[in-house]
């Protein structure tokens, strides 16, 4: 087994992380709000997300550079289409993912700060 990991499997195992947190924090029967009973939780996990974001248009510029780079090189071959409309298409999602990964992390982060004055006066589970 390599030591390093595939880059696709490091976006893999985030978005899993992701999926994961949804379903932890399903409220349930036995508990309205699921896996989270604290607002420090709350305000860890959108820490978290904050970080998470950030490091995206980074993740997006470095895709849309590669791809560039093989298409450049004349590397690239397409099923249907021209490969230039693809490359062009992708490169372009892309870099407004990119600006939206830039304004999810600066609402994560406005969300972040609210979050810091907030405690917790209800009783505390064991």
């Amino acid at each position: 087994m390599s030591a390093t990991r595939k880059p696709e499997n490091n976006a893999d195992t985030a978005a899993e992380a992701v999926r994961k947190f949804n379903h932890a924090t399903l409220p349930t029967p036995r508990s309205r709000s699921g896996g989270l009973h604290y607002p420090g939780q709350a305000y860890s996990s959108v820490a978290a997300f904050k970080r998470m974001a950030q490091y995206l248009p980074q993740s997006f510029e470095e895709t849309r550079g590669f791809l560039t780079r093989l298409h450049l090189e004349g590397t690239l071959t397409a099923d249907y289409g021209l490969v230039a409309d693809h490359v062009s298409d992708a490169t372009t999602a892309l870099a407004e993912a990119s600006h939206c990964a830039d304004m999810l992390a600066d609402a994560l982060n406005r969300a972040h700060s609210a979050l810091a004055p907030i405690g917790y006066s209800g009783d505390i589970e064991n």
